[in-house]
């Protein structure tokens, strides 16, 4: 029985003794285990110190680093394959922002050999024009008699040529203004220039059917040979364009009824394929064959006034030049 009690006593001290054993057995081996969480716990802010101890340099680095630029460029580089597309792609993204900062110069529009590799911008109205000069145009422009009087008075250029060629007076003309073409007339402005597209104030009057203004330069000395950039005279512009009044006025001249432009039309031609048989045109093709067009000479197509009339089913056309007809 004693030998029992002194057994089981040592078993309860073994087993004392075994429970602090198995909590610091326990315990190291918890240790053990977190140890890699704590190092990576002190590490994260370990590094988050360099990164702020780090010179302002060291972070301009790194922000480089971290723009998407060098990515790609590293995946295009690592990559066994590239294509020509890929770096056509990405040359403009590279190079516009920096030409757009560095270079004030306006790019080349044609693909020509410039070895300054930039167009020369013309220069504007105000920067080749005198002050009076200036205040011409614009007076012009906005239709003030008062004011064109007051810029001829100071000495404007009457006969100054803007960037696409025109004077103050085919400005004039062009916005239909006949005072002031008549008043820059009388100032010496020439009625026979022509602006960069090869029309003059006289074949523009003509195309308007400014009767009153075209009077006014026929008795300045306009030149009725005159032709626009298609070689048509002043009567065929007035045809075409249905200007009867214009057409009577001109024919009073000299100039050539039968003359034949780059397209191998005569005005009567013109009337007849531009006027879609209307009583105005029909009107003007009257005015022509009694003033001497020959309405059997043949345009390009081989067709003469007659075949382009029936053509177009203008038989109100085709009526009118059998009556008055003489050939």
């Amino acid at each position: 029985m004693a030998l029992r009690s002194s057994r089981s006593t040592t078993h309860r001290g073994v087993v004392l003794l075994a429970l602090p054993l198995a909590a610091v057995l326990g315990a190291c081996t918890a240790c053990g285990q977190g140890a890699p969480q704590s190092e990576q716990v002190v590490s994260t802010p370990s590094a988050s110190v360099k990164e702020s101890s780090a010179p302002a340099t060291t972070e301009k680095k790194s922000e480089k680093q971290v723009e998407p630029a060098k990515p790609s460029e590293s995946e295009r580089s690592s990559s066994p394959k590239s294509t020509a597309g890929d770096a056509t792609s990405q040359a403009p993204e590279s190079s516009t922002p920096e030409t757009s900062e560095s270079s004030p110069t306006v790019a080349p529009l044609s693909t020509g050999d410039s070895a300054a590799g930039s167009v020369t911008v013309l220069p504007t109205a105000a920067a080749q024009f005198s002050k009076p000069t200036q205040a011409l145009y614009t007076a012009v422009k906005s239709g003030s008699v008062k004011d064109v009087r007051k810029a001829l008075k100071d000495g404007a250029d009457v006969n100054a040529q803007d960037s696409a060629g025109r004077t103050p007076m085919m400005r004039a003309v062009i916005d239909e203004n006949p005072s002031i073409a008549k008043q820059l007339l009388d100032a010496g402005s020439d009625p026979n220039a022509k602006d960069d597209y090869q029309d003059s104030p006289f074949l523009r009057a003509s195309a308007s059917g400014m009767t009153q203004t075209i009077t006014h330069f026929l008795a300045s000395g306009a030149d009725v040979g005159a032709t626009n950039r298609v070689g048509g005279n002043a009567l065929a512009l007035a045809c075409e364009n249905g200007q009867v009044s214009a057409v009577r006025a001109l024919l009073k001249t000299s100039i050539d009824v039968d003359h034949v432009n780059d397209l191998g039309w005569t005005a009567l031609h013109e009337t007849i394929v531009l006027g879609q048989g209307t009583s105005n045109y029909v009107t003007i093709a009257r005015m022509l064959v009694t003033n001497g067009a020959n309405p059997n000479l043949k345009d390009q197509t081989g067709s003469d006034a007659f075949e382009l009339a029936s053509e177009r089913q203008q038989n109100q056309m085709v009526n009118m030049l059998r009556q008055v007809s003489r050939f």
